[in-house]
C-alpha cells in the first residue's frame, strides 16, 4: 500500500514537473508570439502610414495628372494657334512675294515709259532748238539793200554852186530798189514770218 503511494506520488510528481516544464515552454511560446504579434502590429502601423503616404501621393499625383492635362490641352491650342499663325505667315509670304513681283513689273513698266518719255522729251528740246534757231533767223531785220548806182550817174566833182543848179546829175536809183526801199510792208515781212 505505501508502495503504490509512493508510485503514485512519484508519477504525480513526474506529470508536475512535465507540466511545470510545459508550462515553463508555453510561457516562451506565449512571450515568442507576443513579440512576434507587437512586431506584427508594427509593422500594421508602418504600412497604415505607408498607405496614408502612398494614399496623400497618389492624390498628389492626381492633382499634378489633372494640371498635366490641362496644361497639355493649353498646349495643344497654342500648338494649333501656332500652326494657323504659321500659314497665314505663309500666305503672306507668299502674298508679298506676289506683290514684290507685281511690283517689280510695275516698276520696269514705268521705267521704260520714263525712258520712253525722256527721249520724247530729248527729242522735242532738239526739236524747240531747232524752232527757235529758225525763228530767230526769220525775225532777224533784213540787211540794208545797197542803191544800186550807174557808173555813169556819178556827179561829177564841181562847185557847189553848179551842183546845186543841176539837180540832173544826182545819183539814179533803179525802178526796182526804189520801190523796195520805199514799200514799208518789205519791212514787216519777218513779222509776216513769225505769224507763220
Amino acid at each position: 500500500m505505501e508502495t503504490e503511494l509512493q508510485n503514485r506520488l512519484g508519477e504525480v510528481s513526474s506529470q508536475l514537473q512535465e507540466c511545470s516544464r510545459q508550462q515553463t515552454s508555453c510561457m516562451e511560446e506565449s512571450l515568442r508570439f507576443q513579440q512576434q504579434r507587437d512586431n506584427y502590429n508594427s509593422k500594421v502601423n508602418d504600412l497604415e502610414g505607408l498607405k496614408g503616404k502612398l494614399a496623400s501621393d497618389v492624390s498628389d499625383f492626381r492633382t499634378r495628372l489633372a494640371k498635366s492635362e490641362i496644361q497639355v490641352n493649353r498646349t495643344l491650342v497654342d500648338v494649333e494657334l501656332c500652326k494657323t499663325e504659321l500659314e497665314s505667315l505663309k500666305n503672306l509670304q507668299v502674298s508679298k512675294t506676289a506683290t514684290l513681283e507685281t511690283l517689280r513689273l510695275e516698276k520696269e513698266t514705268l521705267t521704260t515709259q520714263l525712258e520712253e518719255r525722256k527721249k520724247r522729251i530729248e527729242e522735242l528740246e532738239k526739236e524747240i532748238a531747232k524752232l527757235k534757231v529758225a525763228m530767230t533767223t526769220k525775225s532777224a531785220p533784213n540787211p540794208p539793200l545797197p542803191s544800186k548806182v550807174t557808173p555813169a550817174a556819178q556827179p561829177p566833182k564841181l562847185s557847189p554852186a553848179l551842183n546845186a543848179n543841176n539837180p540832173i546829175n544826182e545819183p539814179v536809183i533803179e525802178d526796182n530798189a526804189k520801190e523796195e526801199l520805199e514799200d514799208p510792208s518789205a519791212l514787216n515781212e519777218p513779222d509776216n514770218f513769225e505769224r507763220e
